[in-house]
């Protein structure tokens, strides 16, 4: 598979996760201090935040590129060779802002938001649950540009990546009130530059 296009580009990649990597990302999201309240949404009463695991990114706010920080992150570290395999599937000029796991239960839907608001980017979303039932949803969900009409929804499976442009608005479904899980995802969030 290759990504050829930015613009209002939704791939879907099953199995790009190693059964290693898929190990060993569980491993770490079992073993990390998940922080609550993220995105924190104060001016909205309605809006429940989710989980949170901070990886690598201080410099997203001034654009600076996030990867030696990751390799220098030694738990997370094994992600650089995740990112390298991204790399790979296109030849766009791109820079690393930021990796974070989210974690979300019944009744955390995420709000309708972009990842980027003018700046073409590739957000990268990797769903990390070892098991997940279709009947649990989860589902990954993209809007057209008014935010009224879905164009595409992405149920989470095991070692599946999701890759979109950051300026698609899009929205994380909780699990369903049967899942006995959280909905764990990994991001990686980018830009690309001119």
């Amino acid at each position: 598979m290759a990504i050829g296009e930015v613009e209002g580009g939704i791939y879907v990649v099953d199995d790009f996760l190693t059964e290693a990597e898929e190990k060993a990302i569980a491993i770490q999201l079992k073993g990390e201090v998940w922080r609550y309240n993220w995105p924190s949404y104060e001016n909205s009463s309605s809006v429940r935040p989710c989980w949170h695991v901070f990886i690598a990114g201080k410099g997203r706010p001034l654009v600076q590129s996030s990867l030696e920080e990751l390799r220098g992150n030694k738990p997370w570290s094994f992600l650089t060779h995740v990112w390298e395999r991204f790399l790979a599937l296109h030849d766009f000029k791109i820079t690393l802002l930021g990796v974070y796991a989210n974690g979300q239960t019944f009744g955390q839907d995420t709000i309708i938001h972009r990842d980027n608001k003018v700046h073409p980017g590739l957000t990268i979303v990797v769903f990390c649950n070892e098991h997940w039932p279709t009947s649990w949803g989860g589902e990954l969900v993209f809007y057209n540009d008014t935010k009224e009409h879905i164009i595409k929804a992405v149920l989470p499976k095991p070692r599946r990546m999701v890759v979109f442009d950051g300026r698609i608005p899009h929205a994380a479904r909780s699990p369903s009130n049967t899942c006995d899980q959280v909905r764990m995802t990994l991001a990686f969030k980018t830009i690309i530059e001119e």
